[in-house]
């Protein structure tokens, strides 16, 4: 594959197939989505040069191809291109992100109008840019594919499979993950509007994958007078999106006027490290972690929530009630539960989950074991005290609450507000990675982590 681009749900890929002793043909070539077979279309021509390089018995032994793949989405680690019965994933395959289609058809050898108005007949923009936001390309992260190796050996079924995890699989993928954590610390700056000196709060809010939320939350934050002393930050953790983001964030700025920091990490660090990075810049004494998919439901509703805070002497961490757009709860605190499969591990549990919020009966503050990281209330002193989140749980799980019991574990306690209410588009804002079990053995790995480093204090608050 030489150059690749996307619109919409489209995918335009400029390339070539080979076979070292068959003929090859057009209807050979498939594109597959895990099993799921694609709608593949080419425009194909020859490419003598091919032939020629790899000493191909003849000119149809290869063929050069214009493709276009309808109804993909996410992430092209899924996509397979086929022939002869052989897989090709994209996600082992080297190719170029094309800025635009006429960069693409600018490389086709031969019948380059014919090629236009192949594209043009499925309604791709010459002039369109790879801007859509639903298909991410990135390059397959080595280090993640070690600790899938290793989770993917470990049986989980077997007696003893937690004790396996823990003693075997746990060091090789901490080590693994903290080598990572040390590469590439670059980061850089970029500021939209005029700082504000003396912020009330500093909000953290990382990006990853869908960063279109940026003009939502934005949309609302200038709209609401209070939010004018709040110092906003995003971190974007995706370094593959920078061009993209850097473009949408000019133009945010310049339609809502509403100013924002964004700093842009060179490397992926996950949801603790972006928060952590985050906080690096924040310059107010008070701090809200926040999710990009959570939208307020009405303004000044900060500014009632600092109140809230700064009226207890002992909160460490304050969260709020977060709902679904149907007015349904999907986070009044938590509590730990015990897995009934896997004894010794502590799941994160949400009650009220699901039940219409108007049923719940809810104090305007109330206290609770531990409270969701998609919101989280407290002092940047506080936060830098305590070294954050605990970047060792890795691709996420388990980060809040952990941080929750570091406060819990400091003599302070941990809040929600009942009063304030916002929307939370649940899991919209992350990439889950990838498809199989790895990722569920992930987290009853990350759950055994957090079991052996606060059992204890676990086992206090369950009772």
């Amino acid at each position: 594959m030489d150059f690749i681009i996307s619109q919409g749900n489209m995918v335009l890929i400029l390339g070539w197939a080979a076979h070292k002793t068959a003929a090859l043909n057009a209807n050979m070539i498939e594109a597959h989505c895990d099993a799921q077979k694609l709608e593949l279309d080419l425009f194909t021509y020859p490419r003598n040069d091919v032939v020629q390089r790899f000493q191909l018995p003849g000119d149809n032994s290869c063929l050069g191809f214009l493709a276009v793949i309808s109804g993909v989405s996410g992430d092209l680690d899924h996509i397979s291109i086929s022939h002869s019965q052989t897989l090709f994933s994209m996600s082992k395959l080297n190719f170029k992100q094309a800025n635009n289609v006429g960069e693409v058809l600018s490389h086709v050898p031969i019948r380059q109008e014919e090629a236009k108005k192949f594209v043009e007949n499925y309604g791709i923009s010459l002039a369109g840019s790879n801007s859509s936001s639903s298909l991410i390309i990135r390059n397959r992260d080595k280090d993640v594919e070690k600790i899938k190796g290793i989770l993917q050996g470990v049986d989980i079924a077997k007696v003893g499979a937690l004790e396996t995890l823990h003693a075997e699989a746990l060091p090789e993928i901490h080590r693994i993950w903290k080598a990572k954590q040390s590469k590439n610390n670059n980061r850089e700056l970029k500021v939209f509007g005029e700082v504000i000196e003396v912020p009330k709060v500093s909000v953290i809010i990382p990006l990853y994958g869908r960063y279109d939320f940026m003009q939502h939350q934005l949309a609302n934050f200038a709209a609401d007078p209070f939010m004018a002393a709040v110092e906003v930050i995003y971190v974007l953790d995706d370094p593959a999106l920078q061009r993209e983001v850097l473009i949408t964030a000019h133009g945010l700025f310049k339609t809502f006027r509403y100013p924002f920091k964004l700093i842009l990490s060179e490397r992926n660090r996950g949801f603790a490290g972006a928060n952590n990075l985050g906080v690096e810049f924040a310059t107010s004494e008070h701090l809200l972690l926040l999710n990009s998919d959570i939208l307020p439901k009405q303004n000044a509703w900060l500014e009632v929530y600092l109140e809230q805070f700064a009226s207890l002497e002992d909160a460490g961490i304050m969260g709020a009630t977060l709902i679904y757009e149907d007015e349904t709860v999907q986070h009044a605190g938590m509590e730990f539960r015990e897995d009934s499969h896997y004894p010794g591990i502590w799941m994160n549990h949400h009650p009220f989950k699901g039940v219409p919020v108007g049923l719940v009966p809810l104090d305007d503050v109330y206290q609770t074991p531990i409270t969701t990281g998609a919101c989280m209330l407290m002092t940047t002193k506080l936060y830098r005290e305590l070294e954050g989140f605990d970047s060792m749980y890795v691709l996420g799980d388990f980060e809040d609450s952990d941080l929750c019991l570091k406060v819990i574990d400091r003599g302070y306690k941990v809040y929600v507000s009942g009063k304030i209410k916002l929307y939370h588009l649940e899991r919209l804002s992350q990439d889950l990675v990838d498809s199989g079990d790895w990722k569920f053995k992930l987290t009853l790995a990350n759950g055994a982590y957090q079991a052996n480093k606060w059992r204890n204090l676990i086992q206090e608050l369950s009772a």
